[in-house]
This record gives C-alpha cells, sequence and structure tokens, in this order.
C-alpha cells in the first residue's frame, strides 16, 4: 500500500492529505546552497505550489502550480495574468493536481501545450489522471482548445500519480505515470499494478502527440492487445495488454528527461522508492525495471549486498539509500557547451526530501558524499531555458517558488592574427538528420553543441557552411563559440520548410567546439571549408587579397572572353566547369591556396527544390552542398571558398539547377606567396553594424540608390571585412551588392525573388581606403541587417 510517511515534510508530495494553498507571503523559500564555485542561485518568482517547468522558444519559462493554473515568466518577471486556469478542485492537493508539461516540438508553428493533471471523475478514489494537448496563442492557453489524448488513468490512493510528458527526439509524446498507490484492480496487496500490462499505472506511455493514439513500434501490439487510452484502470477493465506501453515495472516516476545531447532515444527515469532506495532508470522500450518485486538493485525491502535481478527486470543505472535523501523528484541533463566543459554530458538530479541535487557525470559517476547543491528542500522539477544570452537551470518547489542557477559565461577573448588554411568539400561535422549525430531536429529556443574536430591551441575560428533544413515555422540560425553568450546575430534565415545555406566564420571556444542555436526546429547540417590559425607574424599562406567585386561567368550568357564556363556530366551530377585562375584580378593557381567566390543559383520557376556543390576542377562531387535552392524559380547566393583544380577551375555540380553566376570577391595566398601580415584574420563577437529596422548604421533602403558606412567593429586600417547581410522586409524582387565605394561593379551578393522574402549570404568585401568604408547597394526598397564576425588587415 501507500508509504504513509515517505513524503511527510514535502508539500508537493504528502500522501492523502489535502494541502491548502500556500500563503506564499508567509512560506520561507528554501535555496541551492553550497554549489560549486561560479555557481548562482537566485530567486526569480513566488507562483504557487509549483510542479512543472519548461522553457519556451523565446525564452520564456512556463510553470505550473498545482491546484490548476498555468503561468508564464517572461525577463524573471511573473505575468500578472494566468495563461489558463483549471477548475480541478477537489484532485488538486496532496500528490494529485496539475503536474506535467511539455511543448511540442513544433510549437512555434502550432501552439501546442500538453498538460498532464489530475481531474474530478466518478472512479474509486473521486479523482483520475488526464493528458491532453491545449493550444496556445500568444499568453493564452484556449480553454475550450482541450483534445483530449489519454484519460481515466487511475489515482484511487490519491498518490504515485507520476505525471512528466516530455516530446522525445523521436516526436513522439511520453507519458510517466505512477501506480496509483493501491491497485486499482483491488486484487493485489502489495500493488502489483506497475506489472499488470493490461493496466496504464505503473508505466512509461509513447504515444502519438496529435492523438493519443499507441506509437509505432511499441513493444505491446497486435493480436490480443488494445489500445488502452480512455478505457480506465477499474476491477473490471478487461485484461487485454496496452499498445501505449513502451516500459513498465515503475512506482512512481514522478519525472524523467530527455538527454538534448545525443540521439533521441536517450532518456532517464527518477523513480521515487518506498523503505529502502531512490533510484534513475535508463529508459528503453520494453524495459521491466522490477517493482514491486525490486527496489533499487535489491529485492523488495532488501539492501546491498542483495541477490542480483532474474532475467527480465532492468537494474537502475543509480540509487542511492535513505540516509542520502527521501524522494528522488527533479531531473534534467545539462546541455552542451554552455556550463564549464567538465558538466558536458552531465545529468542533474534532486531529492525533494534532503534538499540535495547531485551530479551524474558523462563516465557515469557520481559523488554522493559531494552534491553539486543542498538545501533546495521541496523542489518538484528542474528544466534548462535558453535565455536571450546563455541558458540557466530553473527549478520549482512545492512551498511556492521558482528559482534558478547559473554559471557565468566564458567572454570569448581575442585570438591575434589569424591565417586561413581551406579544406576539401565534403568535411561535414554534423548532419542532425543522421544517427550518428542524434537523427533529431534542433528544437526551436535549443541548442547544439558541435565540436569542429580541431586543436584549440592552434585553430581559433571555423569558416563552416551551414544548411538550415525545413524549419516548421520561420526562423533563424546563429551560430557562436561555446560557453560564450549568444551573440546579437544571426547567420541564416529561412522561410517554413525551405532549404537553406549560409556560410559563417565561427570562433571556437576553449574546447574547440561551438553552439548552434535554432529560432525555428529545423534539422541543421554544418561542413567544414578551412579553418583560421594562429598567424603571430608575417606568413606566406593564408592571407586573404581581396579584389574589386567582378563577375567571371554567367552561364545565362553565350560564352565570350569575359565569361568562360563548359557544361559536363559527371558521375553523379551534370556541372559547370568555371576557370577562375588569372581572372577577375586573381593571380595564377599556384598563387592561390583557395578562391573566395560569391556563387548564384538560378532557377526556372518548373524547377524542384535542388543544390549547388563546388569542388576543385577535375575532382568528383564531395557530397556536400554549397548552397541549395526550394524550387519555383528561387535564385540563391552564397560565398564560397573552394581550392582550385590543377588547370586553374572550379566545377559547379548541379541538383536542379540550371544556371549558376560566378563572382569573384578574392583569394586566399598560398605557400609560395610573400610573406606578410597584410591579409591575416582577427575574429570578434559578431558585432551588428547594420539595422536598418532601427536606423542602426543607416536607414531604410529606398531602391536604386547606394549607401556608405565607417564600420564601427573593424578598424580604420582594415582592408577587407567579413559581413552577414541579410535582405528583410523587401519591397520587390532584387539584390543587393556590398562593394569598396567607388564605381558600383556589375555583381551581386543577395538576391530576392518576391516581396517579404528574408534572405542571408556571407561576404568577404573589400573596404575603401583609409578610413575603412563599405557601401551598399540595393536594387529594391528594402531593410539590411549586417553582422560582422572578424575583418582582414590592411596593407
Amino acid at each position: 500500500g501507500p508509504d504513509m510517511r515517505k513524503f511527510s515534510a514535502v508539500a508537493l508530495m504528502i500522501t492523502s492529505v489535502v494541502v491548502p494553498v500556500i500563503s506564499i507571503g508567509t512560506v520561507t523559500v528554501s535555496a541551492a546552497t553550497g554549489l560549486p564555485i561560479g555557481f548562482v542561485d537566485s530567486a526569480v518568482a513566488t507562483p504557487g505550489a509549483s510542479t512543472g517547468i519548461v522553457g519556451m522558444p523565446d525564452g520564456t519559462v512556463m510553470v505550473l502550480v498545482q491546484t490548476g493554473s498555468v503561468r508564464l515568466i517572461r525577463n524573471d518577471v511573473l505575468l500578472a495574468t494566468p495563461a489558463l486556469t483549471m477548475s480541478l478542485s477537489p484532485c488538486n492537493g496532496g500528490e494529485r493536481g496539475l503536474l506535467g508539461v511539455a511543448l511540442d516540438q513544433d510549437f512555434k508553428a502550432n501552439g501546442y501545450v500538453y498538460l498532464y493533471f489530475t481531474r474530478p471523475a466518478a472512479a474509486p478514489g473521486g479523482c483520475v489522471n488526464r493528458v491532453s494537448r491545449f493550444t496556445m496563442t500568444g499568453d493564452s492557453i484556449d480553454p475550450n482548445s482541450e483534445i483530449i489524448l489519454v484519460d481515466n488513468i487511475s489515482s484511487n490512493a490519491g498518490n504515485h500519480n507520476g505525471g512528466d510528458l516530455e516530446i522525445g527526439g523521436d516526436g513522439f509524446l511520453y507519458i510517466s505515470v505512477g501506480d496509483a498507490g493501491a491497485d486499482p484492480r483491488g486484487d493485489s496487496s502489495p500493488n502489483d499494478a506497475a506489472q499488470d500490462l493490461s493496466l496504464l499505472n505503473g508505466k512509461i506511455l509513447r504515444v502519438v502527440p496529435s492523438t493519443g493514439g499507441p506509437a509505432p513500434g511499441n513493444p505491446v501490439s497486435g493480436p490480443g492487445t488494445d489500445s488502452c487510452r480512455d478505457r480506465g484502470n477499474l476491477p473490471s477493465t478487461p485484461n487485454t495488454p496496452c499498445q501505449e506501453l513502451y516500459a513498465w515495472g515503475l512506482r512512481n516516476p514522478f519525472r524523467f528527461a530527455f538527454d538534448p545531447n545525443t540521439g533521441p532515444d536517450r532518456f532517464f527515469i527518477n523513480d521515487v522508492g518506498q523503505s529502502t532506495h531512490e533510484e534513475i532508470d535508463a529508459g528503453g522500450i520494453g524495459l521491466n525495471y522490477g517493482w514491486p518485486v525490486r527496489e533499487g538493485f535489491c529485492p523488495i525491502g532488501q539492501i546491498l549486498p542483495c541477490a542480483p535481478a532474474a532475467p527480465g527486470y532492468t537494474d537502475p543505472i543509480t540509487d542511492y539509500p535513505r540516509t542520502l535523501g527521501q524522494v528522488i523528484t527533479a531531473g534534467a541533463f545539462i546541455p552542451n557547451g554552455h556550463w564549464p566543459a567538465e558538466y558536458d554530458g552531465g545529468y542533474l538530479f534532486a531529492d525533494a526530501g534532503s534538499g540535495r541535487m547531485w551530479l551524474r557525470r558523462a563516465n557515469g559517476s557520481i559523488d554522493y558524499a559531494a552534491p553539486f547543491a543542498v538545501g533546495a528542500t521541496a523542489i518538484a522539477d528542474m528544466a534548462f531555458v535558453t535565455t536571450p544570452t546563455s541558458i540557466a537551470m530553473y527549478y520549482t518547489l512545492s512551498t511556492g517558488a521558482v528559482r534558478k542557477i547559473t554559471h557565468p559565461t566564458t567572454p570569448p577573448g581575442d585570438p591575434g592574427p589569424l591565417a586561413f588554411v581551406a579544406v576539401p568539400p565534403g568535411t561535414r561535422v554534423l548532419d542532425s538528420r543522421l544517427p550518428e549525430s542524434g537523427n533529431k531536429t534542433v528544437r526551436a529556443g535549443a541548442t547544439r553543441y558541435v565540436p569542429m574536430n580541431v586543436n584549440p591551441a592552434v585553430t581559433k575560428a571555423v569558416l563552416v557552411n551551414f544548411a538550415f533544413v525545413t524549419p516548421s515555422s520561420s526562423g533563424y540560425l546563429t551560430a557562436w563559440a561555446g560557453r560564450s553568450d549568444r551573440p546579437l546575430a544571426s547567420n541564416i534565415n529561412a522561410a517554413p520548410g525551405e532549404v537553406v545555406a549560409n556560410s559563417a566564420v565561427v570562433p571556437v571556444d576553449a574546447n574547440g567546439g561551438i553552439l548552434v542555436y535554432a529560432f525555428a526546429t529545423a534539422h541543421v547540417v554544418i561542413d567544414v571549408l578551412g579553418y583560421f590559425n594562429v598567424a603571430p607574424g608575417a606568413v606566406s599562406p593564408g592571407r586573404f587579397v581581396s579584389v574589386a567585386p567582378t563577375r567571371i561567368s554567367d552561364t545565362r550568357d553565350p560564352v565570350s572572353a569575359a565569361n568562360q564556363f563548359t557544361r559536363g556530366v559527371g558521375p553523379v551530377l551534370p556541372f559547370v566547369r568555371v576557370p577562375v585562375a588569372s581572372r577577375g584580378g586573381l593571380p595564377a593557381a599556384s598563387s592561390m591556396d583557395a578562391a573566395v567566390l560569391v556563387v548564384t543559383a538560378v532557377t526556372n520557376p518548373g524547377n524542384g527544390g535542388g543544390f549547388l556543390s563546388a569542388s576543385s576542377g577535375g575532382t568528383p562531387f564531395s557530397g556536400s552542398s554549397h548552397l541549395n535552392t526550394n524550387g519555383a524559380g528561387d535564385i540563391r547566393a552564397n560565398l564560397v571558398v573552394v581550392p582550385l583544380g590543377a588547370d586553374g577551375t572550379v566545377d559547379f555540380h548541379l541538383l536542379s539547377v540550371p544556371d549558376v553566376i560566378v563572382d569573384v570577391a578574392g583569394y586566399f595566398t598560398s605557400a609560395t606567396s610573400t610573406a606578410a601580415t597584410a591579409g591575416r584574420f582577427h575574429v570578434i563577437q559578431p558585432f551588428r553594424e547594420v539595422d536598418t529596422r532601427r536606423n542602426v548604421g543607416f536607414g531604410r533602403l529606398p531602391g536604386q540608390t547606394s549607401v556608405s558606412l565607417d564600420p564601427v567593429s573593424v578598424p580604420p586600417n582594415a582592408g577587407a571585412m567579413a559581413q552577414n547581410i541579410t535582405i528583410v522586409d523587401n519591397a520587390s524582387a532584387g539584390f543587393v551588392t556590398p562593394y569598396p565605394g567607388g564605381a558600383l561593379p556589375v555583381v551581386s551578393a543577395g538576391n530576392t525573388t518576391a516581396a517579404n522574402q528574408i534572405h542571408a549570404v556571407l561576404s568577404f568585401t573589400r573596404l575603401s581606403a583609409q578610413p575603412a568604408t563599405m557601401s551598399y547597394y540595393s536594387l529594391m526598397p528594402t531593410d539590411l541587417v549586417v553582422d560582422t564576425p572578424g575583418y582582414f588587415e590592411g596593407g
């Protein structure tokens, strides 16, 4: 039966007692203390007896109040009006009430919020648990939008409701359900509901988020099984096994968490014990964790040393005795790349009775004698939330408060001058669509830490090509050095369903990694184009030499002395071969380590989605793309840095791209070049030079005009600047060209094919003579946003 003494000190978890509404003004709120050096715990808000918590894509924190309200905390201020108020009385005290929350992986597009709550019902105990989907618009959740997914889950004894929700990396909704405290069938003692596959209690469920029906691939299926999503848990319930089950043998899995750093299936379950041990289980399909036969690593009622698990049972990954804690609750994986490197791959978990938090490190070790924190009595849930600059670990207390733990970021230092080393196309470090990279999207408002596989003592920045693949809503991608503040900058913008590519210069952190933030849920692909390595003195290779922007090839026009190209068909794709060496102001091939080109893919209205991939002339298609097109006459440009073939040519391999335009921006010197300092690169924290929407730099461009700027982020003697140029709110089709002043060149850097598109493109552009200035021409009326990640020294 229920363990009556178990939760006596914890307001949320008191068994079989209705808890009155807490008067926040009279509560002394516990705070986490004893944190490692550098970490800070601070108060955020006091919404009431708080249970579930989740971060929204914009950094707002959504908190559940046990009695039945959903509250929002924005910029650490509690909004006055609840997003939703539910009538749950008398099923909102003790361990019942509004317990768990998850947001849809496409929340920015559809506003779907999933809630786990206890409601009144004509059932044993007078209450049952339900999981429903609601729709949120703005700061309000529509109570009339409820779609019931799973219902009539027994809560007959009042305790052991479980109550957590998560959307897994596979896109399905996972639900943790307790064993109801007493057997819903009334025919077993101790309660064996967790072993009864015809009941939903004591289980992890996996369902389709739109319907609540069993997810494909669940372990219980076929003839003789049934969907139990709403049939109830009663003595008269049929004995057919339930297709919604994912794992079983759990007592009270109050909280569980998915690992954002790994593949889609990795999650840990915090299962509340009875009398000997609290345990953490590794989630797995079809696993039986042994309750009520086993508790922790032992048969029920025993402590170590004890009999090993019989075949068919899965032991926890760790447990701890009642001398250290009485009720395991909150848990969360630490997103890689934000806190110091020793925390990457870590899992934080907490005990509401003792107020202790522990860290399970990436290697699986836990030092129970040295908690991560102490003093957080009555902790109910925790979640890492991406804030406007970094992340914070927010946690709820059933005594009424929300608090957070933060660690300061590492400001990016000045690594000094750098020289560029090109790498062959096809050096891919991330493709989130593939199993080796996690096989799951980067969710809106989340980050992904990506090791660049470099020696960070040598390589201080990388030139990469990003592909932002089919975002579920309009959004952008931002990349920056790990463990530093997220800059006010973006690298790619895309509309729903598009595939958009853009190059970027990104500094790496002291561990050689970068962070990628997605404002919209999408897949992300990253190919490395080259490295920026330390160059303290004069160097021969790797210096950028800018040239006046010049067009050397346009396949829409006939071949001529000024417009050279040939077409061919390779083993995989057709290609266009363009002679590059000794053209457009570039030297012979032997003097160049790589050419710096602005390449534009031009499609026709009848073309479908496609891509362009550049390689040294005469080399095969690498498997990677430099830019993507989205059909219907899409025109896309990107900066392409590519080594030349022995004959000084570059091949452009094409899928559904009939025409290519090639403009020259400059080149990186080779080992045969004279040693010098001019052209070395300096990486900076991305700086917003221009935002015409806010009259930063200059105002909106009226069309067919140029405007000049003295960039704040580059010194007066800079020779060229790297800049990410984003076209925003354009009035019509057209293009934008950055250039060093003087006569307008016949080139383009960014293109649009219709009004109100958002296109971004990286450019390495020569600056005018001292003082260094940059000019921008736009054919159409438009706003511009310009972010600068660095500059090249002048000569």
